[in-house]
Order: structure tokens, then sequence, then C-alpha cells
């Protein structure tokens, strides 16, 4: 690599701006001889600046070539966006910064947004007007076929992706790329489909795939969508069923499903070695030998009798299923399944029963409520911490669903336990406030939020227990769960603790998960 490279990524002095570590111009090297590259490091280990650094490099170098003012397109999710706002003005300052929601475009100057004319700013990049690099900061959201659409538009108006599409990106970064898993989703097809475009991609995500290894090929399809980067070295393989028949073990069920149960054990070092051709991955023990590992634990409960009783009713009738053939896969067993998770968390209350002919099965509409023994076990873990220089130590609450975290709520109002509580209505504004600016300070115990909305892109290292009310089938979000308070800025050993209902489907979750994770740990953790 050339000493031009070196000197560019030389240490910030500005104790306002981050500062590189040695290893983060280790892989900048490497990532700046591709065109197009992945990092695959775990949550926590400065993913985001290294891909800044990456982006402002590659596009200074594309400039020095062409004359043309950069322009990149950053893709995140919802709660991500709060990260490069911090992010951003510590990296590269100079870059003119966008934020792009489904019916608005604001530009974001330190932490004010002013209202940006979206036709004219769009038609600006198109044409290259503009004299500064500029970033569009942009959630996956944005890029259905019906985004930045109103009813009172005409037909065949362009959808949002559509004039993304047209601009000549410099630089497309996609982050939580594993949100790309499905390829047949349509944000993931319209971002493939003018991502070919851009003279640099760049992917990033900490756990690669959600459910199952083969949706790698989704990552890899957009970085070299149209076979020009290099990124494919085997050939034939590029297509997504060669490639999974290739690497995945499987088996065809009853119902005639292709179900993958495995890595062949064969391609396993193979799988591996395509993986790391693509960019690195850094472990957190690796590069933050001052955090201690995590301490995992998990209580069990029993549950309540009303609960058990539902709990019989809905297994039984899962059961019956089952002995018509009904794979696990189903919509109405993926249902029944969802219920039984619920109802091992609190009380269901019937609110309807209503038989659907289309699925020849009666529909039960239920809420939770009072009583629940795992928010019992949640307020004994709180009353139990332990006071650190007269302050008690700080937790984080996850769930699956939103009705136990209410009632967490209502709980902690009761006992007068200071809270924050993310929820889905709040703006991207907020949610960074939330978590950036007030739940740090000592005077919030609790922080709470599902699954989906808290627990990626985000940082709550100031807490030192984490709390997951139940688990998700995927071993993506929970890893992304845990690395919310397993990261940089943490001053404790983290401590993890899963509450479990016995003799419940919590067991299976858990089964389930342990599987996948055993694949994960196999192309990423050798």
């Amino acid at each position: 690599m050339t000493d031009q490279l070196i000197d560019l990524f030389q240490p910030l002095t500005d104790g306002t701006r981050y500062v590189m570590t040695p290893w983060q111009v280790e892989d900048l090297k490497l990532l700046a001889e591709k065109q197009a590259s992945a990092n695959w490091s775990e949550m926590g280990a400065y993913k985001t600046s290294t891909g800044l650094w990456l982006l402002d490099h590659l596009c200074t170098m594309d400039k020095r070539e062409t004359g043309d003012v950069p322009k990149a397109l950053i893709i995140t999710s919802k709660g991500g966006k709060g990260t490069y706002f911090d992010a951003i003005p510590k990296c590269i300052p100079k870059w003119r910064l966008y934020n792009l929601y489904v019916s608005d475009l604001v530009e974001r100057v330190g932490d004010v947004e002013f209202q940006a004319d979206r036709n004219d700013v769009f038609q600006d990049l198109r044409l290259g007007y503009f004299n500064d690099p500029t970033i569009v900061l942009a959630h996956y959201d944005c890029f259905t076929n019906k985004a930045g659409l109103k009813k009172s538009d005409p037909d065949g108006a362009p959808a949002l992706w559509e004039r993304l599409g047209k601009i000549d990106w410099t630089f497309i970064l996609a982050d939580e790329a594993h949100r790309m898993k499905n390829r047949d989703t349509q944000w993931t097809k319209n971002i493939k489909s003018f991502s070919p475009r851009a003279k640099y991609r760049h992917a990033m995500t900490g756990t690669g795939f959600v459910n199952n290894p083969a949706e790698i090929w989704s990552i890899l399809d957009f970085l070299d969508h149209d076979g020009s980067s290099g990124v494919w070295p085997m050939g034939s393989r590029k297509a997504y069923w060669p490639f999974r028949t290739h690497f995945c073990e499987e088996v065809l069920t009853p119902q005639n499903f292709r179900v993958i149960v495995g890595i062949r054990k064969y391609r396993v070092d193979e799988f591996r070695a395509l993986r790391k051709s693509v960019g690195p991955r850094r472990m957190m023990a690796e590069v933050h030998k001052d955090i201690g590992h995590p301490i995992e634990s998990a209580r069990e409960v029993e549950l309540s009798r009303i609960q058990r009783t539902m709990y019989n009713e809905i297994k039984n009738a899962l059961r019956t299923l089952d002995q018509a053939g009904e794979p696990i896969t189903s919509p109405n067993v993926i249902s029944m399944l969802s219920r039984l998770r619920q109802i091992c968390v609190a009380t269901p209350q019937v609110n309807d029963r209503q038989f659907n002919v289309n699925q020849g099965r009666t529909i039960t509409d239920i809420s939770l409520v009072e009583p629940s023994s795992k928010l019992d076990e949640v307020m004994d873990i709180l009353s139990e911490v332990e006071w650190e220089n007269g302050h008690k130590p700080q937790v984080v609450v996850f769930s699956c669903f939103r009705d136990p975290l209410e009632l967490l709520a209502n709980r902690l109002g009761t006992k007068d336990i200071p809270y924050l509580h993310m929820k889905q209505k709040h703006s991207d504004s907020e949610r960074y406030h939330l978590w950036h600016d007030v739940f740090p300070r000592k005077e919030h115990k609790v922080f709470m939020s599902t699954l989906a909305l808290g627990g990626e892109s985000i940082s709550l290292a100031s807490a030192q227990y984490l709390i997951f009310l139940d688990r998700d089938w995927s071993p993506k979000n929970m890893m992304q769960g845990v690395g919310r308070v397993y990261r940089p800025g943490q001053k404790a050993i983290p401590e993890i603790i899963y509450i479990n209902a016995k003799n419940t489907v919590d067991q299976y979750v858990k089964g389930k998960l342990d599987r996948k994770k055993k694949w994960f740990d196999e192309i990423f953790n050798s």
C-alpha cells in the first residue's frame, strides 16, 4: 500500500475527533485495495468509524483522479442513524450530511436539522452541482416500492428508491447488511438494482446472517451484483442455489421443503476463506482487552395457573397441526409458537376468538396483562443489584414483545424507579437523545425496548446488567442485543441474564439458537 494512504490515515489530535487505532489503519489498507468489501467485526469494534474513514479515503482518491465531487449513500437501520449523527462530525467533518426520511429530507448540522427541498437536492446530486462532498443517510424502509409516493401521485411516478438510483454514487455503504438476508424483499432487490453504478461498495455487519449461512450470499451479491468486483472466485456458484447447495447441508421434508441443517464439513474452510477474502473481522476481546467478557446466567420461573391453562390449550392445537403434517415454517405453526412465547412472559387476556376459514382454525386475539412471573423476577433482580459509589448499576431490559414492557413500565412507575422506554413512535432524533444523552446519566436506572427497536446500532455501555425477558429466534438479534452493553465505554463486567419459563417453548427456542450459533461460529469465530 502506498505511503499516501498511510499519510491520509494519520491519527487525529483534536480531542473532539475520533482517533484511529493501529489496527484500524491495518484494516483500512486492506479494504482500500478493494472496489467492494465488507467489515464483519463484532459489535463495538468500531465498524462505523472504520467505514467512514474508508468512504472518505476512496472518495478522496476518486476526486483526485476524476475531479468529481464525491457523493455517498449510507443505508442503515432507523436506530442506527444516531450512530452516524455522532460519528460523521468526529470522523469526516467536512462532509455535508442529509438525513433522508420516507416523506422528508433534512440537512443535519451538528444536532440541528434544517428542512431541505428533496427535489432540488436530488436533482443537484444527479447533475453534480454540489461543491462539497455529500452524504445522504437513509434507512432501509426508504427502498420499498411505495416509499416516498403519495396517493395523489400519478401512476408510474418514480418511487424514492428509483430517484436515488438515478444518482451516480461514488460510494454506497450498507450498514446492518444482514437486513438484506432475503434476496426477494423489495428493499434488497431495489438496492441491488442500482448498486453496481456506484464505483465503491461496502457492507458492514457483525453477525453476517440471521437464520442460516446461505443468507450471506445476499450480502456478497450486493457487493458484486454484476460480477465486476471480483468478490466471486467460484465462477458459476455466484447464483444463489448453486451457492447454497455447495456450502450447506440440506434435507427434504415430507412437504417437499429444502431445509438447511448445517454447513458441509468439507466446505467449512472454503466458506471461511471466502468470508475472509471480502474483509476483516475484529473481535471485542482482541481490540478491547480492558473490557471483561460478559457473564451469562439463566433464571427459571414457573407459569401461573392461568398462563399454564392457556399454554396447554394452544400447545394441543399445535400438536393437531403437527399431526396433520403442517411444516414448522407454515404461518399457522409460526403464529402459535409466537403465542406460546408471549404466554411465557405474562398472563394472556382473551379479547376475541374468530374462526378463520382460510387457515381452518380459530384465531385467538390476546393481550398480556398481570400477573407475570418473569416481571416478578425482574423486580427481584433490580432489588438485588449492589450499590456502587452511591448509585445502583443501570439495567437494560429487552423483550421481543411490547406488552410486557408496558407492564414493566407501570411497575417501575409505582416503585418510583426512574426508567427510559424507547418506543416506535420516537423519531430518529428522540431515539438518539435517549440513549446518547439521557440514559448514561446515573439517575436513570432502567432502559427498556423491544429487541427489534433497541437491539441494533446504539450504545448502552453505561449499563452493567442486561435482562432478556424472552429469546428471539435469530442468534443475530441476540448477539446484537448483547452488543449494546458489551462495547467501548463499558467500565464493568456486564452480566447477561436470561429469564426462562420452566417446561415451555423457551427451552425449544434456546435449542434452535444454539444450533444456529454453531453455524455462525464455524464461519466467523474460528
